[in-house]
């Protein structure tokens, strides 16, 4: 993997990752006001960073595992192929609900 130096996430740093002007890679290290941590994703809909932050006394195994469930659960990185298959899913449960809801009245 390519060195990559750690960002500071000044307010100007965040606004221009919420309209797009420019791209961290997810799990690139940043600085911010809560400290250090890893980089997740931009929701381009509401602007906001998604980080997960070092914490207190972490060694690398801990923080790496919590980075990862981040991943798993954002749907971030190599994880986001399983996406489709939720959206699938939650589509398939959002149309069989209102039919739900009728029987049981």
């Amino acid at each position: 993997m390519r060195f990559m130096p750690m960002v500071d996430l000044t307010p100007q740093v965040r606004l221009m990752l919420a309209r797009g002007a420019l791209k961290l890679q997810p799990g690139q290290w940043v600085r911010g006001e809560r400290g250090r941590g890893r980089y997740l994703r931009t929701d381009a809909r509401s602007g906001v960073t998604y980080v997960s932050w070092v914490r207190p006394g972490d060694d690398f195994k801990d923080q790496a595992s919590r980075f990862g469930r981040a991943c798993r659960k954002g749907f971030v990185g190599r994880h986001a192929w399983r996406y489709d298959r939720v959206k699938a899913v939650r589509n398939r449960q959002a149309r069989l609900w209102p039919d739900e809801l009728s029987a049981a009245f």
